[in-house]
């Protein structure tokens, strides 16, 4: 390593030009955004950063424009190859010298990027995580390296959303570069994750800033459902705006979702996993380019969509995390301009999410016992279908179940998964020409022939190495073997869709025992949860604020759909009333005797409400509930109104007084093992127990007994009007820069379409049509039922 390199590393640097100077010279920018500057002087000065800021509010110059201050080359790691090409694209176009080396480009051209490097002639180089192998990182001890960014650096926490194993070993690249400034950047990090990801990177001393959450133009709304099925039938109407992005959890709900806005009228496409990769890039571009208002997506489709501006982001099913949530809805309005972002929300969908939690995080034993048995298989790599693999499991595992136990082995990095590119095929030789083949096809036969082969061997090769040994793309590599063995000459073999493994770590016993798969279990139910608790918050804009750590300026932000009704349950404690009094006693009381009667602590949510409200369910049957006085107890007095729902509400409330202690558990139900929330009595439970007079305050919603919220059908809905009156208001709601809901909600204008007011006074009857609505927006929606009566006549 050169010595000019060594008085870098670690060194503090002086710009010689002002940052200012530098953001107008190299980027043509005015000024700074919000935050940037201080970010950009603290890394530009040689000081270690962690950045949490928005998508969308300017993250790239914060390591981009330090790093041309610096001087040398910076390292810039960042998860997407399409990502790279954009960004290195964008700075090409601005005079930087940027580059980035991947699998997209040919052995020659990497070659050549790779010497450019040594040069010293690279400013930013863009790399994958995986890239860093003994052989680059010998290059990299060569280059005049100044700063290592770490873009979406929540990848290398294992409590973030969207965790990547090989982002895990970047704390040790770190350290072997030689502990350069590190700059660490994401728009999605709770307090948790930030102090994961600078443990990780070795960089547990460096400033976070950490700001920007609040999106002041992004409308937050959640709609409640009270069947599945009312989302599909409504859906067209919520994506009111476009362009829009909805998002579904299954593939199978993006193609019903899709189906849905198509029969509406809707240009649509379609964007998951399982689609041809070719296919996936169509939609992208389609959307991209404007020729293409809607997608449904799964969250496969996001990372790397930096168009400014989605107008409407929906939420078919409520995500997993709140962290994956809001890096969802941050793909709106980056042009400034308001634009709505709506959750649907139903019961079921937690029960989506239960399902992959569980499904990620098998018995520690299976883990185990999968491990042992590849070891026992004494090849590395093996490349055997998980079909196969699971017959080291419990008889009914799965392939699924084989998936999540090589994830669990992949985060514990004693297992490399192998990527389809470097799966390997297989070439067996039917003939020799009498004549050499010309150009590629002569390449891949010299290759093919070379050594002792001889006529009925069998050769394995990796297509992406030969693609990267001969410089050319996968399809000419493909069209060159094809072309031989339509010849006669050889018999090719693709690569299996089987993906292979890679040992790590000897052959020592994995260091997971079942305490910690339960508990990492838990946690990802804890996460659940608090999206939950986001869908019931009496301000959307301050609950996201503060998860994310940031001090909310405001209690309520007045432009959610929570703000703006006035009816969100107020979570200020408050004194109970004497008949809340009686009902927050007997619930505790119950189970007490839950507890006394089975001499366990610990009872779910639902087999409470059951035993409180005298149901004879199996569960309650099953423990013996109906024998205890309790059993009932909330019912007694021949009150209606009493539900399970309701009865969890209130439990719910007595966790968050800390009259009951909740955690969750994992136990065997029906043969299963469950992970689920169960509560016991805290001290001040039973001191409320013990204190029949005690004075007592808390945060609970009304309980009383309410009529059906479901409102009564529409008769005489007339769709073609209520699809007019629909653009109508999206473009009072543009030009008044209020979300759509504002104007007029959708059964406003169904109730218009029916009844046809024609004046402002029948206008006023419509429901939801107040005298400001009616001055603000009435005669534009009167002129629409005007015109369209005339066109009936």
């Amino acid at each position: 390593m050169g010595s000019s390199v060594e008085r870098w590393r670690g060194a503090r640097y002086c710009a010689p030009m002002s940052l200012t100077d530098v953001l107008q010279s190299r980027f043509g920018h005015g000024a700074f955004r919000p935050g940037q500057e201080a970010i950009c002087r603290h890394v530009a000065d040689g000081n270690d950063a962690l950045v949490v800021m928005p998508t969308g509010a300017g993250k790239s110059l914060c390591y981009q424009l330090p790093a041309l201050a610096r001087g040398g080359t910076t390292v810039v790691v960042s998860p997407l190859i399409a990502l790279m090409k954009d960004q290195v694209d964008g700075l090409v176009a601005q005079g930087v010298r940027a580059t980035f080396l991947n699998s997209s480009i040919s052995r020659t051209e990497y070659r050549e990027r790779e010497e450019a490097l040594r040069r010293g002639e690279v400013e930013i180089l863009y790399v994958a995580p995986e890239r860093f192998s003994p052989s680059f990182l010998k290059v990299l001890s060569q280059v005049d390296l100044r700063l290592l960014a770490i873009d979406e650096a929540h990848c290398l926490s294992q409590w973030g959303h969207d965790f990547r194993p090989d982002y895990l070993r970047l704390g040790r690249v770190r350290k072997a570069l030689g502990s350069p400034v590190t700059a660490a950047l994401t728009a999605t990090a709770t307090p948790e994750v930030q102090a994961d990801i600078v443990e990780t990177l070795g960089i547990v001393e460096a400033h976070r800033f950490v700001q920007g959450f609040d999106r002041p133009n992004l409308k937050l709304r959640v709609e409640s459902v009270d069947r599945a099925s009312s989302k599909l039938r409504q859906l067209p109407d919520w994506v009111d705006a476009t362009p829009a992005i909805v998002y579904a959890a299954t593939r199978k709900n993006v193609q019903r979702a899709a189906e849905s806005l198509a029969s509406a009228g809707i240009d649509v496409g379609v964007y998951h996993g399982g689609l041809e990769a070719q296919e996936r890039t169509r939609v992208q571009d389609r959307f991209m380019g404007g020729s293409l208002d809607v997608v449904v997506a799964t969250n496969a489709f996001g990372m790397g969509v930096d168009k400014h501006d989605i107008r409407t982001i929906v939420h078919y099913e409520m995500p997993g995390t709140v962290e994956a949530y809001y890096q969802e809805i941050g793909r709106a309005g980056r042009d400034g301009a308001t634009s709505e972002v709506i959750l649907l929300q139903h019961s079921s969908d937690r029960r989506i999410h239960e399902f992959f939690i569980d499904g990620a995080h098998p018995p520690a034993e299976w883990v185990h016992k999968l491990h042992e048995h590849l070891l026992s298989l004494g090849e590395n790599p093996i490349f055997l279908p998980r079909e196969q693999l699971a017959q080291a499991l419990p008889d009914g595992a799965g392939d699924r179940a084989v998936g999540a136990c090589l994830d669990v082995m992949v985060r514990l990095e004693r297992v490399r998964k192998i990527p389809p590119t470097d799966r390997p095929a297989t070439l067996e030789i039917m003939d020799a020409p009498l004549r050499a083949p010309s150009g590629l096809r002569g390449q891949v036969w010299a290759m093919i022939a070379h050594g002792s082969a001889q006529i009925g061997d069998r050769i394995q090769f990796t297509p992406e190495d030969w693609r990267v040994r001969l410089s050319c793309t996968r399809e000419q590599l493909f069209a060159a073997i094809h072309g031989l063995a339509d010849r006669g000459f050889l018999s090719f073999i693709p690569a299996g869709r089987t993906g292979g493994v890679e040992l790590l770590g000897g052959v020592d016993p994995l260091d997971l025992d079942e305490a910690s798969m339960r508990a990492r279990r838990a946690r990802e139910y804890a996460k659940l949860d608090q999206m939950e608790a986001y869908a019931d918050s009496r301000c959307r804009r301050r609950y996201i604020i503060e998860y994310f750590g940031e001090e909310a300026p405001f209690e309520s932000c007045g432009s959610c759909d929570a703000c703006l009704s006035g009816g969100a349950p107020d979570d200020a404690p408050r004194p109970l009333s004497p008949q809340e009094r009686v009902w927050v006693r007997k619930a505790l009381s119950c189970i007490a005797r839950m507890e006394r009667h089975t001499g366990r602590a610990g009872w779910g949510f639902a087999l409470i409400a059951k035993t409180l409200l005298g149901s004879r369910d199996k569960s309650v049957l099953a423990w013996g509930f109906q024998q205890l006085s309790t059993h009932g107890i909330l019912v007694r007095e021949g009150r209606q109104g009493w539900s399970v729902s309701k009865a969890c509400t209130l439990l719910e409330a007595l966790v968050k007084d800390g009259s009951l202690t909740a955690e969750y558990v994992t136990r065997v139900v029906a043969g299963k093992e469950r992970t689920f929330k169960v509560v016991t009595l805290s001290e001040r439970g039973w001191a409320i127990l013990r204190d029949g007079d005690m004075e007592v305050s808390m945060s609970l919603p009304s309980l009383g007994s309410r009529a059906s919220s479901k409102p009564p059908a529409i008769e005489g809905v007339d769709r073609q009007l209520v699809a007019r009156l629909r653009d109508v208001r999206s473009q009072l709601s543009r030009a008044g820069n209020v979300p759509a809901y504002v104007v007029a909600s959708n059964r406003s204008l169904e109730e218009m379409s029916a009844r046809k007011p024609t004046n402002a006074e029948a206008l006023l009857e419509i429901s939801g049509m107040g005298p400001t609505k009616v001055h603000l927006y009435g005669e534009a929606l009167l002129d629409v039922i005007r015109l369209y009566c005339s066109e009936q006549d």
